[in-house]
C-alpha cells in the first residue's frame, strides 16, 4: 500500500520548481520613513533649573528685549541672556537652563526685572536682576491645561515626541507565488500631539502683559495672571477663545487698549481697557493658516502662512478703527511668511526662504513698497525698535540700524550664526 505522507515524483517536482521560482524572483528593498519616539522625563528632571555659562545658539525660539538685554529661548531648552548694550558686539552672558520653556516675557518688579517662563505645564517666575544667576522665585504648577502629561511604568512623564529616522525592509514576490503578500508600505508615524526701557517680545509670542496682568496662550483660551506683584504672579481667570490660537498682540493707543489674538482660522480683538477682564470686540477670518498679527494706528498686519496647510501665502492689511467690525482693506503675496513688525513707514516681514524684506510706507495699505530684501536671512521673527531690528533666524540672530533707510540704506550691525549639533 502507498505511504500516503509521499507525493508523486511529478508533482513534488513541480512544487519544487515553483517555490524555488518564488526566491529567484521575490524582491528585497530597504526603505527609510521618520517616526516620532516619545520623550519621557521624570518628574525631577522636569524641575530641574541651572544657570550655566554662555551656550551655542543651536535651535532659536522667541526672543525678548529688555532694556540693554536680550533674550532668545533656545526651544524646550531655556534662555540665552546676553549683553546688548551694544549691539555692534553682543555678548552672552549665561543660560537659564528650562526644561520645555518655550515662551517668554519680562516685567519690572520692585527688586528688579522678574522672567516668565513655561516649564511644561508649569509657568515659572525667575529673578533676572543678577544675569549671571538666574534663581526661582516661584513655581505656579500645572496652569497650562493643554499640556496632558502621560506616565510610563516607571513613573516618567510624556512631554513631547522628536523625530527618529527607521529603516524598514520590504520583501515583494510575483503575484502567483503561494501564501499572503507582505505589506511594503511603512509603517504609520506615531501622530504629533497637539501638543520707559524697551520690554517687548516678537510677533510670534504667546505672552503679552498689559498693566498688572499677564497673558498667556493655552489651547483654545487665553489665560490670565495678576502680576501685581511681579515676583508673585496670581492666577485670575481664562477667557475662551477660538481653537487654534498662536500669537498674542497687546496695543495701547489713546485712551484704548486691546489684545489682539492671531489664530489659524482668524484674527480676534479683545478690548483690554479693563485688563482684567478682557471683553471680545471683533473678529475676522481668514483661509486656515498661521497668523501672527501686528498693529499700528488704526492699521493690522497680518501673516498668514497657508504652506502649514497648503494655502496660499500672504500679508493682509486690515483696517482695525473700528474695533468691533474690523476689515480686509489689501492683501500682498509672500513665499513663506512667519513673523513680522512695524515702526512707522516700515514694515518688516520674516518671509522664510526669501529672507527677511524691508518695505516702506506701511501707513499706506495700497502704496506698500519693497525697499529691500535680505535672501541670506532665513527670517522667523522680528523686534523692530527706534531705528534698531532684532531678527530671529533659522540660521542665527541679526540686528540692524535702520536709521538711514529714507536715504534707502540699512546697516548690519552685527550676527551670530546657529552652530550644528555636535
Amino acid at each position: 500500500m502507498r505511504n500516503a505522507r509521499h507525493l508523486p515524483f511529478g508533482l513534488t517536482l513541480a512544487l519544487v520548481l515553483l517555490l524555488s521560482g518564488c526566491g529567484l524572483y521575490c524582491t528585497t528593498e530597504t526603505y527609510t520613513y521618520i517616526d516620532f519616539e516619545p520623550i519621557y522625563l521624570s518628574e525631577d528632571e522636569i524641575l530641574k533649573l541651572e544657570t550655566l555659562g554662555p551656550q551655542p545658539l543651536r535651535n532659536p525660539g522667541k526672543l525678548y528685549l529688555h532694556g540693554d538685554y536680550l533674550l532668545i529661548n533656545e526651544v524646550d531648552e531655556g534662555v540665552h541672556i546676553i549683553d546688548n548694550g551694544d549691539p555692534t558686539n553682543p555678548t552672552f552672558l549665561s543660560f537659564v537652563s528650562i526644561p520645555g520653556n518655550k515662551d517668554i516675557l519680562v516685567k519690572e518688579g520692585a527688586d528688579g526685572p522678574v522672567l516668565y517662563a513655561d516649564n511644561y505645564m508649569h509657568l515659572l517666575s525667575l529673578d533676572l536682576s543678577n544675569p549671571l544667576d538666574v534663581p526661582l522665585i516661584k513655581r505656579v504648577e500645572n496652569v497650562f491645561q493643554s499640556f496632558y502629561p502621560e506616565g510610563n511604568a516607571k513613573g516618567e512623564i510624556l512631554v513631547g515626541y522628536k523625530e527618529v529616522e527607521r529603516t524598514g525592509r520590504s520583501r515583494e514576490c510575483p503575484s502567483w507565488s503561494w501564501g499572503a503578500q507582505p505589506d511594503s508600505s511603512p509603517p504609520p508615524a506615531t501622530p504629533v500631539p497637539d501638543t520707559g526701557s524697551p520690554s517687548q517680545g516678537g510677533s510670534l509670542a504667546r505672552f503679552a502683559s498689559l498693566d498688572n496682568f499677564l497673558y498667556t496662550i493655552d489651547g483654545s483660551s487665553v489665560q490670565t495672571f495678576n502680576v501685581a506683584e511681579p515676583a508673585n504672579p496670581q492666577v485670575f481667570n481664562r477667557v475662551n477663545v477660538d481653537f487654534g490660537i498662536e500669537t498674542l498682540f497687546p496695543y495701547t493707543g489713546g485712551e484704548s487698549a486691546q489684545l489682539y489674538i492671531g489664530g489659524q482660522n482668524g484674527m480676534y480683538i479683545y478690548d483690554a481697557a479693563d485688563p482684567a477682564n478682557l471683553k471680545r470686540q471683533g473678529a475676522i477670518s481668514h483661509i486656515q493658516s498661521c497668523d501672527p498679527v501686528v498693529v499700528q494706528g488704526d492699521l493690522a498686519y497680518v501673516t498668514l502662512q497657508g504652506s502649514c496647510f497648503n494655502q496660499q501665502n500672504r500679508l493682509e492689511i486690515i483696517d482695525v478703527s473700528d474695533p468691533t467690525a474690523p476689515s480686509v482693506l489689501t492683501e500682498y503675496a509672500l513665499q513663506e511668511p512667519f513673523g513680522l513688525g512695524v515702526d512707522g513707514d516700515y514694515l518688516f516681514i520674516c518671509d522664510g526662504v526669501a529672507g527677511l524684506k524691508v518695505y516702506g510706507n506701511a501707513r499706506d495699505p495700497d502704496g506698500l513698497t519693497l525697499l529691500k530684501q535680505f535672501g541670506e536671512v532665513r527670517a522667523r521673527d522680528i523686534i523692530p525698535y527706534n531705528d534698531h531690528a532684532i531678527v530671529i533666524a533659522e540660521n542665527g540672530f541679526y540686528q540692524y540700524d535702520y536709521s538711514a533707510l529714507p536715504e534707502g540704506d540699512i546697516q548690519l550691525l552685527s550676527s551670530i550664526p546657529v552652530e550644528d549639533e555636535p
